[in-house]
């Protein structure tokens, strides 16, 4: 009959297993949600611009359940990597309005259920957008 210490050393390798199967399928999710936002976010030309702006191509990702870490301005790029977008102006030179603008699109290295909740807003919008447009996907 086994003793107290013996359950409780089975119940932690249990529970062990159990975290460990519960990161692969969150991992597996992930997966498979970049696999289908990589394969229709290029199938939608053109990409719409970000904030009109012509030489932004990017989609902002607003989602309805936001992850604690605020990310700046996250997007769906047009190759389907979401990614944290940095716009910085840039002043002309003294006595001109012009000015210029630096944009950066740097792809963000996302935990699982992360990477979902924006992965999941993505593919809803490039969906509703190709219908909108009278795409097929």
């Amino acid at each position: 009959m086994p003793d107290e210490q013996d359950e409780r050393v089975n119940g932690e390798r249990n529970q062990g297993g159990l975290s460990r199967a519960v990161d692969a399928v969150l991992g597996d999710a992930a997966s498979r949600l970049r696999d289908i936002l990589e394969r229709i976010a290029p199938a939608l030309k053109p990409f719409p611009p970000f904030l009109n702006m012509v030489s932004v191509q990017a989609v902002e990702l607003d989602p309805p359940t936001r992850p604690t870490e605020d990310r700046g301005c996250v997007v769906v790029a047009p190759d389907g990597t979401i990614c944290s977008l940095d716009l910085r102006l840039i002043a002309g030179a003294p006595g001109e309005t012009d000015s210029g603008q630096v944009v950066e699109l740097l792809e963000l290295d996302l935990p699982p259920e992360e990477y979902m909740v924006y992965a999941t807003e993505a593919i809803r919008w490039l969906r509703d957008e190709m219908r909108r447009r009278g795409l097929s996907g």
